[in-house]
């Protein structure tokens, strides 16, 4: 016998071991994809609609409703018209659509996370989120209108061009936080102070920049330009459980705008001289719950 034919004689169980091997993994291939397939045609969606809605209810403490819930490929979860009502809410936060899906490249990890994606007054959000709290977040082109009760009744519009955050949910002593926004068109309706027929107090751009470490922050940033004041200050802020155990302290430097109504020009006489450049400056401290506002030093 040759070489080759011996050769050949012992290829033959190999090839012999492929062709049935080939067909059970197929076999195995097209069973998973029928379960799969059975699984997202016949998912319990309403079932986990409930359950979703009960936990966030007595987790939160706050009125979620949601109108749909459906499961897409890769695990991805959506909820669709997601009403939140809170106390702590000014109005009820509606989230047209809220999707969620694992980190795959972290669920054998330690430290596993999900990714989260929303639309939401007429903007997006988008996030993730750690086992251990880590939370990392940008939100661009939300609209909004906020109706405050305290100190006064006041309506402030605008639009949040963007936002980001990088810390955690859980504010401890090695917690670092990094915090930055930049709002546009924000506008103060219902101050006394201004005309009848004013349209509110234009606050132009604001742009805020906080870092920190546990519960002290630094308010490294705080200005407002483009509008009836031009503002520049920063400051602390000390986090507490809550707005009456938190503390502030800002450093404002306050000018009015070229067209500025009058009678603020007038109302800033009040805090004293003007300064350089024709600032006023003023102190915000105390509470956050009850913030005193006064003339600077």
């Amino acid at each position: 016998m040759s070489s080759s034919d011996g050769i050949r004689s012992r290829s033959k169980p190999a090839s012999g071991w492929q062709r049935p091997s080939l067909f059970l993994l197929a076999g195995a291939g097209l069973l998973l994809l029928g379960m799969l397939t059975g699984f997202y045609l016949f998912f319990p969606a309403d079932a986990l609609k409930q359950r979703i809605t009960q936990e966030l209810n007595i987790r939160t403490g706050t009125d979620v409703q949601i109108e749909q819930v459906a499961l897409y490929p890769f695990l991805s979860l959506s909820a669709n018209q997601v009403n939140i009502t809170s106390a702590a809410l000014p109005r009820p936060l509606e989230i047209e659509e809220l999707r969620v899906a694992p980190q795959w490249l972290t669920l054998l990890s330690n430290d596993p996370g999900v990714t989260l994606q929303a639309r939401l007054m007429s903007g997006n959000v988008s996030g993730k989120l750690q086992k251990s709290g880590l939370i990392s977040a940008i939100a661009t082109g939300l609209r909004f209108v906020l109706p405050l009760q305290k100190p006064m009744p006041l309506n402030i519009t605008g639009t949040l061009k963007q936002a980001t955050l990088n810390g955690a949910t859980r504010l401890d002593t090695e917690t670092q936080t990094n915090f930055s926004l930049r709002l546009n068109e924000v506008l103060v309706k219902g101050l006394d102070i201004l005309k009848a027929d004013s349209p509110g107090l234009d606050l132009g751009e604001i742009i805020l920049e906080v870092d920190g470490q546990g519960r002290a922050m630094k308010i490294m940033t705080l200005s407002a330009t483009g509008g009836d004041l031009d503002i520049n200050g920063g400051g602390t802020l000390l986090i507490g459980q809550t707005s009456a155990v938190s503390r502030i302290k800002l450093e404002l430097q306050i000018r009015p705008g070229s067209t500025a109504d009058p009678s603020i020009a007038s109302l800033l006489e009040l805090a004293g001289k003007q300064g350089p450049n024709g600032f006023y400056s003023l102190e915000v401290s105390g509470t956050l719950a009850k913030p005193v506002l006064k003339a600077g030093g």
